[in-house]
């Protein structure tokens, strides 16, 4: 046992050791709950990255098929004229933001909201101008766009998963390895050092009562 590891400004009584047996046992309580802590978070995040996957093959795939289908709306109408159409075409999108707790954690929750008309004289390209196929193209960008909000959205969670997994990781081996070992050789310490004391009293008294009777 090394002096080093004795906690600094610590006194061998036994109120001290009291405390000391306090201590250790609330640290090896969070220890414990941090631990639990640490799986369930790295089990939130396996399921996130597995969501991950899923939902970037999906925005890809969405994504693909808008591009693909876009091309052949090129064919049918032509760049100039679809350039014309959408001049004056608005079609506005808003992000909304809310967060939940996940393992208390604050996660974020994407939703994507779009300005769509009712009316079709409220529409801002001409019916007359374009075909079926020009609105599937916006409908099919339009869940393309969603499907990136949702990935931005998983991959938020992943981000602030790993932050938490990395800070509650920190705890933990601060706890295993510093501060419940610092406490647990200050505890043994102030028992030997007790010991010796109650050794030392013990002796001195047998050389009392020697002198006495002698």
């Amino acid at each position: 046992m090394s002096t080093e590891d004795i906690i600094p400004g610590i006194t061998p009584t036994r109120m001290q050791l009291l405390e000391l047996n306090q201590r250790l046992e609330l640290a090896t309580k969070g220890y414990e709950l941090l631990s639990e802590k640490l799986e369930a978070l790295t089990g939130e995040l396996l399921t996130s990255v597995n969501a991950y996957k899923e939902r970037k093959e999906k925005a890809l795939e969405k994504t693909r098929l808008a591009q693909k289908e876009y091309r052949k709306l090129e064919l049918q109408l032509g760049i100039t004229e679809i350039q014309a159409v959408v001049s004056n075409f608005k079609q506005v999108y808003h992000l909304e933001s809310k967060k939940r707790s996940l393992m208390g954690i604050s996660v974020p929750m994407f939703n994507l909201i779009d300005s769509e008309v009712e009316d079709q004289k409220d529409m801002t390209y001409s019916m007359k101008r374009t075909s079926a196929k020009f609105d599937e193209n916006l409908f099919l960008f339009k869940t393309s766009l969603q499907a990136i909000v949702q990935l931005a959205e998983v991959q938020s969670t992943i981000s602030r998963l790993s932050k938490e997994i990395i800070e509650t990781k920190r705890r933990v081996n601060a706890l295993n390895y510093i501060i419940i070992p610092r406490i647990e050789v200050t505890v043994k310490w102030i028992r030997l050092t007790l010991a010796e004391r109650e050794r030392e009293s013990f002796v001195r008294l047998k050389k009392v009562k020697k002198k006495i009777s002698g």
